[in-house]
């Protein structure tokens, strides 16, 4: 077990100032030795006697350090600068792509509370995941575009909205399922009639399932 320490914080913050010390040490140790090797050639070069090389290494040594702390601290910071640069791009990657796991997870959950209809549930998935790949190739059409939006944002809402408000009783826990289940069935049928290119009132019913959504979702609180 680690020891438990009264104040963390101090003591981080004590760590992240000494590390911070240890780098300025070892930048002016390592600019030292740079400034006395460029003082020594450019005494034996210049001086021609022993007091005037000694003299002028000590004077260029003091007169080069500071300088040369100088270019290491700009060095060292133009070298971080792409890896910040690199990080900050792969948070917005990560953060500009849907947070896939979480509905994996919330699906998983209505899978668990409702195990006799697992088989049911897995062709909805499969029927949605497969209607999703194929309407993505639509990018012209608004009505496949807008069943991406509802498949990407207001399935995943409505699925945890659903299952984070459910009935405290076994049989109103099991009515909300249900008709979570059958809700999401229709609008799995709904986009792979889309996905199939089936003619008929597909803006129609789009539009009803729509408002089904925005129905169920006005039913919960908007924090979960």
């Amino acid at each position: 077990m680690e020891p438990f320490s009264p104040y963390p914080e101090l003591t981080e913050r004590m760590t992240s100032l000494w590390e911070r010390a240890m780098r300025i040490a070892a930048r002016f140790a390592l600019a030292f030795g740079l400034a006395a090797v460029s003082a020594i050639a450019v005494a034996i070069a210049v001086a021609d006697n022993l007091f005037g090389q000694i003299f002028l290494v000590l004077f260029t040594t003091l007169a080069l350090w500071i300088p040369y702390v100088l270019v290491l601290t700009m060095f060292d910071q133009w070298r971080a600068r792409p890896r910040r640069v690199k990080a900050s791009e792969a948070v917005v990657t990560v953060s500009a792509k849907p947070d896939v796991s979480a509905f994996e997870r919330d699906w998983q959950r209505l899978v668990a509370l409702a195990p006799q209809q697992g088989e049911r549930l897995a062709a909805i998935k499969s029927s949605i995941d497969r209607s999703r790949a194929s309407l993505g190739d639509a990018a012209l059409d608004p009505d496949a575009h807008d069943l991406c939006v509802l498949i990407d944002r207001r399935l995943p809402e409505l699925v945890a909205h659903e299952l984070h408000d459910l009935p405290p009783d076994d049989h109103g826990r099991r009515k909300q399922v249900d008709g979570l289940i059958d809700l999401v069935e229709q609008f799995a049928r709904h986009c792979g009639r889309q996905r199939e290119g089936a003619s008929g009132e597909r803006s129609r019913e789009a539009e009803i399932l729509r408002r089904r959504f925005e129905a169920r979702l006005a039913e919960h609180s908007p924090e979960l």
